[in-house]
């Protein structure tokens, strides 16, 4: 009986990390002249702040993503903070290093950067993190983003192996925001 139910904790435990996993066809991304739209709609096992927590941890540069490889906060002005991030990504044989200035601001169920074009790799844009909770301790998270790069993008490299890209990092960072909001510490006023 207890091998039985190892089992059957073990087939939960599988369904419950397939229902997490993202796939190519769970991230939408077009060209909108020279910008890419994306947008990306997945459940996280957190609470709305634990996840708030996660996307605003600029202690922590990688924790998202790999290719971050640096992040600072330059300022705070009427409750947005300034972050410069770098971060650096290869497609195919062309790396490049880039460079995003965003004000990042915090509300009860977004955060939301929008590209400050000086000092940036990216002409104008935003990213929004939607985070609905959903009443059993996880949440509905909607990433919308708008990106138009201030820079040149090899002709060989195309439109479709940019949105290959992005989708994988928008991926990657689904996936971690999966992994990680889980384990930041509940505040007084959630719910265990």
């Amino acid at each position: 009986m207890a091998q039985t139910t190892k089992i059957l904790v073990a087939l939960a435990l599988l369904v419950a990390s397939t229902a997490l996993a993202l796939d190519e066809e769970d991230v939408s991304i077009e060209k909108l002249g020279r910008a890419y739209r994306i947008h990306m709609a997945f459940d996280v096992p957190a609470s709305v702040d634990q996840i708030k927590s996660v996307l605003t941890d600029y202690a922590h540069p990688s924790r998202l993503s790999s290719a971050v490889t640096a992040r600072e906060v330059l300022g705070r002005q009427d409750g947005a903070v300034r972050v410069r991030t770098e971060f650096r990504d290869c497609v195919v044989f062309f790396c490049k290093t880039m460079i995003l200035v965003h004000d990042v601001s915090v509300s009860a169920t977004e955060v939301r950067a929008d590209v400050v074009a000086e000092g940036s790799d990216f002409r104008n844009g935003f990213l929004r993190w939607s985070i609905n909770g959903l009443g059993d301790g996880s949440s509905h998270v909607v990433f919308n983003a708008v990106m138009e790069p201030d820079f040149f993008v090899p002709p060989l490299i195309g439109g479709f192996l940019i949105r290959k890209a992005l989708g994988n990092q928008a991926l990657a960072t689904a996936e971690n925001l999966v992994s990680e909001a889980p384990r930041e510490p509940l505040s007084g006023n959630e719910e265990q």
